[in-house]
């Protein structure tokens, strides 16, 4: 059945309605445990309120690695929520690195800086609110990646996208860092060099409050990008990763 995956990905999101919660500028790393599970490493959130964790490192479904960030705040590439009580996944990852705070992230990394040994600060609302933290989790050394140069090829336009399991759908990339999945639902998307990350949301209030629906790791090559729409879990329901290829309409 066509976008089956994303079309239950989209419901669960809705039901959950959880909001994000502000950024008072402080180490969460007290809250966040990571463990292995398989390929995938969990991060648990034992706190009784809303933390975000950031992580980097080799990892199967994207050639970013720890450096291969946004340019600035570069050290760890990948940000999600979570929950008090609940997890999030790093899907197919071997050697990793993470950090924590409290509050939320939204799409970007203006939330915490990072430097590149690692460490990091805590942005709260407001100068003067940042909490220097050199406490980073290392499971295996990782290596900060050089930076590719931009490629002279770009995203932006009308492309096919074919799932391995057969799912079908256009996505429009704009030239302000805006998407549009399947004429439907609103996304986002940033570029390192010849990466293309987009993140679709299951309608404009779930892309306020950085509730994602699936997220897609890309490498860009002329008129056509492979990668993969990357492993979730939502409401206690896995949702495999999908091999992706994709085709420029226009």
């Amino acid at each position: 059945m066509k976008h089956r995956y994303l079309l239950a990905l989209l419901l669960a999101l809705l039901a959950t309605g959880a909001s994000a919660a502000g950024n008072p500028g402080r180490s969460a790393m007290e809250c966040v445990s990571a463990s292995r599970d398989k390929q995938d490493i969990v991060f648990r959130n034992s706190c009784n309120y809303k933390v975000f964790v950031v992580w980097c490192g080799e990892q199967k479904y994207t050639k970013k690695k720890c450096g291969d960030g946004p340019a600035g705040n570069s050290f760890y590439t990948h940000s999600n929520n979570i929950e008090a009580g609940s997890i999030t996944r790093a899907s197919g990852i071997q050697e990793y690195r993470y950090a924590a705070c409290e509050g939320g992230i939204g799409f970007g990394k203006s939330e915490i800086k990072d430097s590149p040994d690692g460490s990091f600060q805590c942005v709260g609302p407001g100068s003067g609110k940042q909490a220097l933290n050199t406490k980073v989790e290392t499971a295996l050394p990782a290596s900060v990646a050089p930076q590719r140069p931009v490629a002279q090829s770009t995203p932006v336009g009308i492309w096919q996208v074919v799932t391995e399991a057969g799912e079908r759908a256009r996505l429009i990339i704009q030239g302000d860092g805006a998407a549009n999945y399947a004429d439907k639902y609103p996304a986002r998307w940033s570029r390192q060099g010849d990466r293309i990350t987009v993140i679709v949301y299951a309608n404009d209030g779930a892309m306020q409050a950085n509730r994602s629906a699936m997220t897609y790791e890309l490498e860009m090559a002329g008129s056509t990008m492979t990668g993969t729409k990357l492993a979730t879990r939502i409401n206690n329901q896995d949702f495999p990763a999908l091999a992706l290829t994709l085709s420029r309409l226009n």
